[in-house]
């Protein structure tokens, strides 16, 4: 049977495993989130507060021994092109909801992504309704009040690629 980190390889090249416990979780990610800059913030199953406190998340996290972070550089016609950025968000998160469909059931694992949730046009969250697409959904990483950026300098990855460029995070969490 294909190992889960040669599922990342063909997804993400770009990869990593790392330990679990190099993991911090930061009140400060999740102050982030509820600054609402991104516009997701109370307005999608896999964004604060409907993902649930810090504390659960971390509870979620601590339960694997093994995360492969997994990341992706998109260019960009300038810093201000938010059409590039939107382009290279939903390509990451389709990958990731290909691999997490690759790895599938039989194992233990559990998905973290970059951002808001983007699969349907409007969440149900808005509307009070349970998740339409409950078993794609990923729940990102700065939800669960990682800071990706700290996280990858800390392990040796480069997130600042120059100019006109944006990076994406996600990553696979698994025993």
């Amino acid at each position: 049977m294909e190992g889960i980190q040669s599922k990342v390889d063909r997804f993400f090249p770009e990869n990593k495993e790392i330990p679990v416990e190099s993991i911090q979780i930061k009140e400060e990610m999740r102050k982030l989130c509820e600054k609402n800059q991104c516009g997701s913030y109370n307005k999608n199953w896999t964004c604060p507060p409907a993902v649930g406190s810090l504390e659960e998340g971390e509870k979620r996290i601590r339960k694997y021994t093994k995360f492969i972070i997994v990341y992706d550089v998109y260019e960009l016609k300038s810093s201000f092109d938010l059409k590039g950025m939107m382009a290279g968000g939903k390509d990451f998160s389709d990958r990731l909801l290909k691999l997490k469909k690759d790895i599938g059931v039989g194992d233990d694992f559990m998905m973290l992504g970059a951002g808001g949730c983007r699969l349907c046009e409007k969440c149900a969250y808005i509307d009070g309704e349970k998740c339409r697409r409950p078993e794609d959904a990923i729940i990102s990483c700065e939800a669960h009040g990682i800071d990706v950026m700290a996280l990858m300098k800390h392990h040796g990855l480069k997130y600042n690629h120059g100019v006109n460029t944006v990076t994406f995070i996600g990553g696979v969490l698994y025993s």
